[in-house]
């Protein structure tokens, strides 16, 4: 059982924060980072959200494309976008987050029922990786999001996409967050078949990601901070880029010579922690995961870190 929560140090790993923070008792970490959803499944669809009470009349389909790289890298892979239905409440976007212009609901789409699976949008992926029209029929995948994605695969190797695009009914029935980036056609889960996560997960930041997280066994990766695509998105927005973003929360608790650090807001799954134990010179003794940690013999210090976005440190 479980007796107390330590005292600690924490440091954001997110550039939010540059100071190290003096934690007293029963003290909680906070951070400002997204909180993504949960792991694709099949689900049934949210049938408690009810169509707007004036929905605004369709456009004209079609005469508007969005041109992704292609398998030559040539960016003449284009295919047509359409108006999705304004009475879907499939497509019911939320109203922007924290007033911010990249999170505006998007304006066209790709039909998906229209197009094939196997179109490469990029050398070393297909359209079917990125959008399922199980998760809604029409979806928005931004060409920027995916040339970005074919650079970080240049990189580091092979990739498994284990979710990309969501509707936000889809993303709703599965309790995602209302304001996902997988709803807004650039954010990705991914698996990683020739690197380690911690190394995707730089990667991805190197490579432009906005914003990154590590969980037990994907990578969740996306490019918000990026101008928004056309003809997804209207062109002339006068709205605010930045968006307040919600708050994340973790202690250190110990039972006996073992630690944890439980942490609140991941709702993909188990966040990675990675603990280190240094030696009185501040030599690494040992570099573990795991959900829980005891440290060796010898160790003066812990640190833990916590999804690539908190860490927690312990004197001994």
């Amino acid at each position: 059982m479980r007796h107390s929560t330590l005292a600690f140090f924490a440091v954001s790993l997110t550039g939010c924060y540059d100071l190290e923070i003096d934690v007293s008792k029963d003290a909680v970490i906070n951070d400002l980072v997204d909180i993504e959803d949960e792991t694709d499944g099949p689900t049934t669809p949210d049938t408690d959200t009810t169509p707007d009470t004036d929905p605004e009349p369709p456009a004209p389909q079609g005469g508007l494309d969005a041109c992704y790289l292609g398998p030559a890298r040539n960016d003449n892979q284009c295919l047509p976008t359409v108006r999705a239905p304004f009475n879907d409440p499939d497509y019911s976007y939320p109203p922007p987050l924290s007033g911010s212009g990249q999170y505006i609901s998007p304006i066209r789409y790709l039909d998906l029922d229209a197009l094939s699976p196997d179109t490469r949008l990029a050398p070393d992926f297909r359209l079917g990786e990125i959008a399922e029209s199980w998760k809604g029929q029409h979806a928005v995948v931004q060409p920027h999001a995916i040339e970005s994605l074919q650079n970080l695969r240049d990189d580091v190797g092979a990739l498994t996409v284990t979710s990309g695009y969501r509707s936000p009914g889809y993303n709703a029935s599965i309790g995602g967050a209302s304001s996902s980036r997988h709803m807004y056609g650039d954010g990705f889960d991914l698996a990683p078949l020739a690197t380690t996560l911690p190394n995707l997960s730089d990667r991805c930041g190197r490579h432009g990601a906005g914003y990154t997280e590590i969980y037990e066994t994907h990578v969740h990766c996306d490019w918000r901070d990026d101008a928004l695509d056309d003809p997804f998105y209207p062109q002339n927005r006068s709205m605010q880029r930045w968006a307040q973003l919600p708050e994340r929360s973790a202690v250190l608790e110990r039972d006996g010579d073992q630690l944890w650090a439980p942490s609140e807001g991941w709702d993909e799954g188990e966040p990675l922690r990675i603990w280190t134990a240094l030696g009185p010179d501040g030599e690494v003794l040992q570099t573990t995961t795991g959900r829980s940690y005891t440290p060796p013999a010898g160790a003066t210090e812990v640190t833990v870190e916590i999804g690539g976005v908190l860490r927690l440190r312990l004197a001994l």
